[in-house]
């Protein structure tokens, strides 16, 4: 079965957190021995410790994924779902792009960014993270950004972004939003969950939720385990979700994984668990990866159009 995953932190974890690579909780083998033939690498923004700038940082985490002996795509996707392991790239942190369109470009020609999370936890030129309100919009440098991802097939990663913000997203962007780490408000209410109406707009543009394995994003507790993951999942696909449903696991940016799933050798682990609990397999299929790599490829048939 196609195995994709919408979200890890492993270039973070690895160039500087400096953890060692067989260690990492998404590492070459521990991918491989989970079956996992998509990871989505997060070039992540990170905290303001650093001397070297946002920008600066994600130049480096791209050098660093040499170290990750994983083949990467860095244009067009193939026809049909990869049957090994392949590693796509994502921006986690608008403040990468430092407020420019250039920016944009230029990381779009060096690896073909899929999708960028307008936000994490600081404010930026585009907008505001949850962590800091729900009721600060978009700023004018986010709005035209959006429209030149739009363009480009490059989505609109809405995981980090205030209510306000993600309402100005959704009006904005052509291209449907996802939430490529998030889970559900109501099941554990945590500022970094999707309220039913922010998961109903998703649904509505058949946009995609890949679904977070944090514990403290699953039930505000540490003890989480794979029946708590599949919790989330029942709630969004009662509310007609599970089309746009799939994997954001985390992983590496996650202190404690959850129960059944300490790292990506898991992640076969949830196939069963989802069939024994009456999910048809075409949905299995959708959710354990073919979700993603529809609206992935949806993108990028969106950018040829506009090319």
């Amino acid at each position: 079965m196609f195995i994709a995953d919408s979200h890890c932190d492993t270039l973070y974890a690895l160039e500087f957190e400096k953890v060692r690579v067989n260690d990492l909780m998404s590492s070459k083998e521990k991918l491989l021995k989970g079956g996992v033939n998509l990871q989505t690498f997060a070039l992540f923004a990170g905290s303001r410790d650093f001397k070297d700038t946002p920008y600066e940082n994600a130049v480096r985490m791209i050098e660093c994924a040499k170290k990750l002996d994983i083949e990467f795509f860095t244009g067009d996707l193939p026809d049909a779902p990869p049957s090994g392991l392949h590693g796509i790239f994502s921006i986690e942190g608008g403040q990468v792009l430092e407020g420019k369109i250039e920016r944009l470009l230029e990381f779009d020609e060096t690896c073909r960014i899929r999708m960028i999370s307008l936000t994490w936890n600081y404010e930026n030129e585009i907008g505001t993270p949850a962590q800091i309100d729900k009721t600060t919009g978009l700023k004018p440098f986010g709005k035209t950004l959006l429209q030149e991802m739009d363009k480009r097939g490059i989505y609109a990663d809405v995981s980090h972004l205030n209510e306000a913000g993600f309402w100005d997203a959704y009006e904005t962007a052509s291209l449907p939003l996802i939430a490529s780490h998030s889970n559900a408000y109501d099941l554990a209410d945590s500022y970094r969950n999707l309220t039913k109406a922010q998961i109903e707009a998703i649904i509505k543009k058949n946009g995609y939720i890949g679904v977070n394995f944090y514990p403290y994003f699953l039930t505000r507790r540490a003890d989480a385990d794979l029946n708590d993951i599949l919790r989330h999942i029942d709630y969004i696909a009662s509310l007609g979700g599970i089309h746009v449903l799939g994997l954001g696991s985390d992983f590496d940016g996650i202190e404690v994984p959850p129960k059944g799933l300490e790292d990506a050798s898991k992640m076969g682990n949830l196939i069963g668990l989802l069939l024994s609990n009456g999910y048809k397999e075409d949905d299995v299929k959708g959710i354990m990866g073919m979700n993603l790599w529809r609206i992935l490829k949806d993108g990028e048939r969106i950018r040829k159009q506009n090319a």
